[in-house]
C-alpha cells in the first residue's frame, strides 16, 4: 500500500508540474538567454566597436545573423563573420532592438559576397603610358550611412575601409511564415493539452484520497 501511495505522489507531482509548464509556455525571454545566434530583422541594426552608436562601423544586412558570445542590458557582445577566403570574423557590439534571437539559425548565417571595386589611375603630366583601371575583390561586410551618402564596409588585403555606393542588393535568407495570434485566445493545441493535464491530475488526486482513506487502521472501542 505504501508503494502505491508514493508511485501515485509521484504521479501526482509529475502532472501538476506538466499543467504549469503548459500553462506557461517559454517565451522569447528563454529563448533570448539561451540562443546562440539572433536574426537582424531590419536595416538598421548597427555593429559597433563599443556600447555606443557613434562607434559605429555598419549595419548587419537584413535577414543575417550575428553570433550572441554575451549580454549586457540592452546590448550583445557579438560575432560577426569567419575567418576564411576573404573574410576575417569582427567582435563587437549589437543593440538588442530589433534582432530576433534564434534556436536554429538559418543555413547562410552570415552573408558572403564579394564585391569587385574598380580603381583608375590619375594620368600622369605630358605623354607617359597611362596604367589602365585596376579591378578588386574585396569582402563586403554592411552599409553605413554619413548623412544622404551610403558607403560599404570592405575588407581588402587585411585592411578594413569604406567604399562609396550601398551594395545592398544581397540575397535575403528566407523569413518564416508565422499566423498573428489572436489576441486573449491561446491555440487549441495548447487548450486540448492543458485539459488533458488537469484531467489526469485530478484523476490521480481522487485515486490518492481514496488510497489513503481505505488504509486507514480502523480502531473500535470494546463493548462495555
Amino acid at each position: 500500500m505504501k508503494t502505491a501511495k508514493s508511485i501515485l505522489c509521484c504521479l501526482v507531482t509529475a502532472l501538476i508540474l506538466m499543467t504549469v509548464f503548459l500553462a506557461f509556455p517559454r517565451g522569447k525571454s528563454a529563448v533570448a538567454a539561451t540562443a546562440r545566434y539572433a536574426r537582424a530583422d531590419s536595416k538598421a541594426v548597427y555593429f559597433c566597436e563599443k556600447k555606443d552608436l557613434a562607434s559605429a562601423l555598419f549595419t548587419i544586412p537584413y535577414t543575417y545573423c550575428v553570433e550572441i558570445l554575451s549580454t549586457d542590458g540592452d546590448w550583445y557582445y557579438v560575432k560577426y563573420a569567419e575567418d576564411g577566403n576573404l573574410y576575417r570574423a569582427l567582435y563587437g557590439y549589437c543593440k538588442t532592438d530589433n534582432l530576433t534571437p534564434l534556436d536554429t539559425p538559418p543555413e547562410n548565417i552570415y552573408l558572403n559576397m564579394p564585391v569587385t571595386v574598380t580603381f583608375k589611375a590619375d594620368p600622369p603630366a605630358g605623354s607617359l603610358p597611362v596604367l589602365g583601371e585596376l579591378n578588386v575583390t574585396v569582402a563586403f561586410y554592411g552599409t553605413y550611412y554619413s548623412g544622404a551618402t551610403a558607403y560599404s564596409y570592405v575588407l581588402y588585403d587585411g585592411d578594413f575601409g569604406y567604399i562609396q555606393g550601398a551594395h545592398d542588393d544581397y540575397p535575403l535568407n528566407p523569413l518564416p511564415t508565422e499566423e498573428k495570434p489572436e489576441e486573449d485566445k491561446p491555440s487549441s493545441g495548447a487548450n486540448t493539452k492543458l485539459i488533458t493535464a488537469l484531467a489526469l491530475t485530478g484523476v490521480a488526486a481522487a485515486a490518492l484520497i481514496i488510497l489513503y482513506l481505505t488504509g486507514r487502521k480502523k480502531y473500535f472501542r470494546p463493548d462495555r
